[in-house]
């Protein structure tokens, strides 16, 4: 992506991105990683997931009224407490056995919540100045930089295999680049809290994968969420109020 946006765009882009914006994106993207991923092995998947998925809207709404100046609506309130009620629902209908509560855990989960909404800051903010797909090349570059501390201290071998290489492409297009450009220029035309609660829909399409290629079904609960999220986005969608 860095190669692209100097090719199109020459290295100019990079003098007008702003530091700070850059910094804040940077540390919400490398925050959540690893308060996330360690919150999982604390706390379990479902409770880990529930808390960190659940509670972005909610914290993106308050950045973005308290630093953004955009008012939190009562269709706002609305959408996302239907929606966070169906990722809840969604997540409690894949568990198997008791929920394991470790308040470290919950912590870190809360954590990453906050990190992933001081990443959508931080890319709001770099759009304005250099445009959504710099914005995201100079994030992911900037974390980057700092995740190779991590490939160094620990055994990453693995990536240095034919598979492994195959692996880590698929992630770093798939499941970074490509969503966070289009998030990014999402960000550019919507509220903070809207555009995470339209992100919700995120774990709707990973159970909606699960059972289309590894034959997982859906328990009712899980279809009752995903009912509540899809419900909770058209709220959003549709309602005249500003």
């Amino acid at each position: 992506m860095l190669a692209f946006c100097l090719l199109k765009r020459g290295p100019g882009f990079l003098k007008k991105t702003r530091p700070g914006p850059l910094i804040t994106a940077v540390a919400g993207m490398m925050g959540y990683q690893f308060a996330f991923f360690s919150a999982l092995r604390l706390t379990g998947v479902s409770v880990g997931t529930m808390i960190a998925i659940g509670a972005i809207p909610m914290f993106a709404g308050f950045l973005g009224a308290t630093l953004e100046g955009q008012p939190l609506s009562r269709r706002w309130w609305l959408s996302t407490a239907v929606a966070v009620t169906g990722c809840v629902l969604l997540s409690l209908g894949g568990q198997r056995g008791d929920l394991s509560i470790q308040w470290g855990g919950v912590a870190l989960a809360f954590l990453a919540a906050l990190s992933s909404a001081f990443l959508g800051l931080g890319l709001k903010r770099q759009s304005d100045s250099v445009g959504p797909l710099e914005a995201t090349t100079v994030t992911l570059a900037g974390s980057a930089l700092v995740g190779l501390v991590v490939l160094f201290l620990w055994d990453s071998s693995w990536i240095f295999t034919a598979r492994g290489a195959l692996i880590g492409a698929a992630l770093g297009i798939g499941t970074m680049a490509l969503p966070f450009t289009a998030f990014s220029y999402g960000l550019r035309n919507l509220r903070m809290g809207d555009a995470y609660t339209l992100a919700l829909v995120e774990p709707l399409t990973a159970c909606a994968l699960s059972a289309a290629f590894l034959g997982e079904r859906l328990a009712t609960v899980s279809m009752v969420g995903g009912a509540l999220i899809i419900l909770g986005i058209l709220l959003l969608s549709v309602s005249r109020e500003s």
